[in-house]
């Protein structure tokens, strides 16, 4: 195979026009790229999906998130291409999310043309550059130059950032490709095993509730669906008021879901189309689960197509 499809042979390919302006206050362990510190907030990049800047967007079957630059916004339109786009930064870049990759791929692939689209190539200009799991690269097509960095993670992973522009902006695409490096950050093998098999078991399914009574009062638990794509739809059943019973019927809500895993604190986290998040710990019971200590029953959704 050749080195230049390793690019397109991983998990994801991603394209993407991205500059970034402030590197993260904290940052992975440059010796491996994996993250001591979890960020607050984080988007699982999705189709359809947009993320305003300051968000880190992170593949949880690859392990490895990225920062979105402030002023910038990304979007996933159908396929596998992201865009980031601005109105005060010049400048186009390539994102590679790569799988199953060893450094002798990556450095080849880096050593190679690079093909943005049909008719614009960029050819490699002097020696790649290591500085330990990441390895530098330039390029040019005329008044066009390009400048690479490829981030090496755990399990055969790697993350390629490639910008382009006119040669003027040489020195802020070298400076960015350094700070690309610095906001990538890649979970552990067992933390990506978690999250897959998590992810796995719940997309698409709907989490049922099993209704308890106290008091003679019964407790209500949304009924909550969990699409592939990203989505969630929740449904909660509002119960009966005296001299108002027209107005009973169900509360809805929608949005996105993700799943976040710190250790053995496992969590479901529901982001609102308005933007708020509600977290319920997730408890694996067999059959069932545990939701915020709720019996949940999964089974396949109704709701999600």
């Amino acid at each position: 195979m050749s080195p230049m499809r390793i690019w397109f042979t991983g998990a994801i390919s991603c394209l993407a026009v991205l500059l970034v302006s402030a590197v993260l206050a904290e940052r992975p362990d440059r010796s491996t790229g994996v993250s001591r510190h979890r960020p607050p907030e984080v988007r699982d990049l999705r189709v359809g999906e947009r993320y305003a800047g300051g968000t880190r967007v992170r593949s949880p079957f690859m392990g490895v998130s990225f920062l979105v630059p402030k002023e910038w916004r990304a979007s996933l339109p159908a396929g596998s291409v992201v865009f980031l786009d601005s109105a005060i930064k010049p400048g186009l870049g390539v994102i590679h999310l790569l799988g199953d990759v060893g450094r002798e791929d990556v450095v080849a692939g880096l050593s190679e043309p690079q093909a943005l689209e049909a008719g614009f190539v960029l050819h490699p200009t002097g020696a790649l550059k290591e500085d330990g799991n990441r390895l530098y690269a330039t390029y040019a097509a005329g008044d066009d130059v390009g400048l690479s960095v490829a981030v090496l993670g755990p399990a055969r992973t790697a993350v390629v950032y490639l910008l382009v522009g006119k040669k003027p902006e040489w020195e802020l695409y070298e400076h960015l490709t350094h700070q690309l490096a610095e906001v990538t950050e890649f979970m552990s093998e067992e933390e990506t095993r978690l999250l897959k098999g998590w992810y796995d078991r719940l997309s698409g399914m709907m989490l049922v509730p099993k209704l308890s009574v106290a008091n003679d009062q019964p407790t209500a638990f949304p009924t909550i669906h969990l699409c592939s794509d990203g989505r969630f739809v929740s449904s909660l059943k509002l119960k009966p008021v005296p001299g108002r019973e027209t107005e009973q019927g169900e509360h809805h809500e929608t949005g996105t879901w993700r799943i976040e895993a710190l250790g053995p604190d496992v969590r479901l986290i529901l982001t609102k189309a308005a933007g708020q998040d509600r977290s319920y710990q997730v408890q694996d019971e067999g059959i069932r689960l545990l939701l915020d200590g709720q019996h949940i029953e999964p089974t396949i959704s109704d709701r999600c197509f």
